[in-house]
């Protein structure tokens, strides 16, 4: 790209953020002192559930005049002073990065090099594996367990509210009325219904002072995590409507036993593992925006399930490091573990192994009779500390299910309802072969949860090559020479991105019939698992699991979930690929 199209480039985007229109679905409202009309553009909601607890974790985002206002937020009966803390923004952010749709280049390796192509994350995995979270040793000589290395605390927030829980039924209303607030038109009719089954309220009277501004009037407000012993299944988000701008942002995290979906609305899978144009890598939030848009255009009141994958992975490739363990606790982790028996939480160490107790014993043999003493109390110590962060770190293994929907308060007419989807599924994995490329979209059941939303674009050799028979299409990580930035981009903070910027049919290579995609290529030649016609496409769409491939028809049965995706690219694609070296 020469300096000119750069130049166009920059100025387009920076043309795009300040025109972006934004547009979430709050499981309550926004109450100011002197302005009513507050807006949330987005919510992330994190559910956590083992057992017969659930944490919740609302994080909204908030657009009105910087001065004292309140939020409410409708939570079960059960709900007391003790159980509502604040936490970090960081932590919902990091299981929002985690879980997003992401951008991924492959590289095709040297023709000349038999050996096998090697992947970006399989590198990551060689690092990991030597250092603490990964398995290996920190210290030389392998004498120190990575588990003492461990941050194991749950970590709050002060300072941000000032926290009032109302009791089950109470006019939350007029409890503002009395405080100076003034809450949205209809807020009393609206939250009626749900003080009426006992829900309470809520109420986190809010310093600007300590909020963060992400511009002009916007800010970003901290996540307000509570837990709860009764069921939750229903998130009532219809409430968050009062402050709609028109059209809202909701995103559902759920860290279960397993996959979730939202059981009185559609679920589809968005496209996955299919080429994009270059453009897109920067501007993944602009392009996945559009595509979302289309998306629903074609499947009202539908959530998208974006990803489902173990909380000790992060998707191939991770855009971050999987989630560590005091993200998970102070997400709800730790109010987990107050149910937890005291045996299982101070495990008895298991037996040295000879090995492990013949270098014990030489250590302890080189030291003085004090210091020996002391070695071996804080040997014990550790043994003990060891075995009670691997019971921990075995106790928060969890599904991350990403589920996200745009709405307005027509597309919303009740509040989704979440629940245990039937098996495991896998999408978005597989990997290119070939000079064509050829890649599964498919999403199908599987033994184990490796759903992810990825983006692909492709790098073609480019070198001469000096080998009599060289072997090509073999797809893997960039090579040591480049000199582009190594991030994986990320959609993210979709609400304030401009969505006509990047026009998805001018960006997508592969053909995606369901959503009218992929025309400016060439038609590709299907891959062995994807459907050849209508006929077989319509065939390919499922609810075997509760979702469906986007675009596809809700009712008919197919275990494989094959999405709409060819995987060959026409010469058209080919000559809008740019390698980048």
């Amino acid at each position: 790209m020469n300096l000119s199209r750069r130049l166009i480039s920059c100025l387009t985007v920076c043309a795009a953020l300040g025109a972006a229109a934004p547009a979430s679905a709050l499981n309550g409202f926004l109450a100011g002192k002197t302005d009513p009309d507050l807006k949330t553009h987005t919510t992330q909601i994190v559910v956590m559930k083992k057992g017969e607890r659930t944490a919740v974790s609302v994080m909204p985002d908030y657009q009105g005049p910087i001065e004292p206002f309140a939020l409410v937020l409708l939570v079960p009966g059960d709900v007391t002073a003790d159980r509502v803390v604040t936490i970090k923004r960081e932590f919902v952010d990091r299981v929002d990065t985690v879980s997003a749709p992401r951008f991924h280049e492959f590289w095709e390796q040297d023709p000349c090099d038999p050996a096998p192509p090697q992947q970006e994350w399989e590198r990551s995995l060689k690092v990991e594996g030597a250092g603490f979270l990964g398995g290996g040793s920190i210290s030389g000589g392998g004498k120190t367990a990575k588990e003492l290395f461990l941050d194991t605390e749950a970590k709050k927030k002060e300072g941000e509210y000032r926290f009032t829980v109302l009791e089950p039924g109470s006019d939350v209303v007029a409890w503002l009325g009395k405080k100076g607030y003034k809450a949205p038109a209809n807020a009393a009719a609206t939250v009626k219904p749900y003080l009426d089954q006992g829900y309470r309220a809520v109420v986190a009277e809010v310093d600007p002072k300590r909020i963060e501004l992400i511009g002009g009037d916007r800010a970003q407000l901290s996540p307000i995590r509570f837990f709860t012993e009764q069921p939750f299944e229903t998130i009532p988000v219809k409430p968050g409507q009062l402050n709609s701008p028109g059209k809202q942002e909701l995103l559902v995290y759920v860290l279960a036993d397993g996959r979730y979906e939202v059981k009185n609305y559609q679920n589809q899978f968005p496209p996955t593992n299919v080429a994009v144009d270059f453009v897109v890598k920067e501007r993944m939030g602009e392009f996945y925006a559009a595509l979302h848009d289309i998306i629903l255009s074609k499947n009202p009141r539908t959530f998208l399930t974006e990803y489902v994958w173990p909380t000790d992975g992060c998707g191939q490739p991770c855009a971050s490091e999987p989630l560590l363990i005091h993200e998970i606790l102070s997400l709800g982790g730790d109010a987990f573990e107050e149910l937890v028996p005291k045996a299982e939480r101070f495990p008895k160490p298991p037996e040295l192994t000879p090995e492990e107790k013949a270098a014990q014993d030489a250590e302890l043999k080189a030291l003085k009779p004090k210091e020996r003493r002391e070695r071996k109390k804080q040997m014990e110590a550790e043994r003990r500390t060891v075995a009670e962060r691997k019971a921990l770190l075995e106790r928060h293994k969890y599904v991350l299910t990403r589920l996200h929907y745009r709405h307005d308060s027509a597309s919303l007419p009740e509040d989704p309802k979440i629940g245990p989807a039937s098996g495991a599924i896998e999408g978005g994995v597989d990997l290119p072969k070939g000079q064509k490329m050829e890649v599964s979209s498919d999403v199908k059941q599987a033994s184990e949860n490796r759903l992810q939303t990825r983006y692909n674009h492709f790098h073609p050799w480019k070198p001469t090559i000096q080998c009599e028979h060289p072997e090509r299409g073999k797809w893997g990580k960039s090579p040591p020479d480049y000199r582009g930035l190594r991030k994986i981009w990320v959609a993210q903070d979709l609400a304030r991105k401009n969505r006509k910027q990047i026009d998805p049919q001018k960006v997508v290579l592969t053909s995606v019939p369901a959503l009218g995609l992929g025309a400016s290529a060439a038609t590709p030649a299907p891959s062995a698992s994807a459907p050849t016609d209508a006929t077989e496409a319509s065939a390919a769409s499922s609810s075997d699991c509760g979702c469906r491939v986007a675009g596809g028809a809700p009712n008919e049965r197919n275990a494989g979930m094959a999405s709409l995706v060819g995987a060959a690219l026409g010469a058209f694609a080919l000559l809008r690929r740019r390698r980048q070296r």
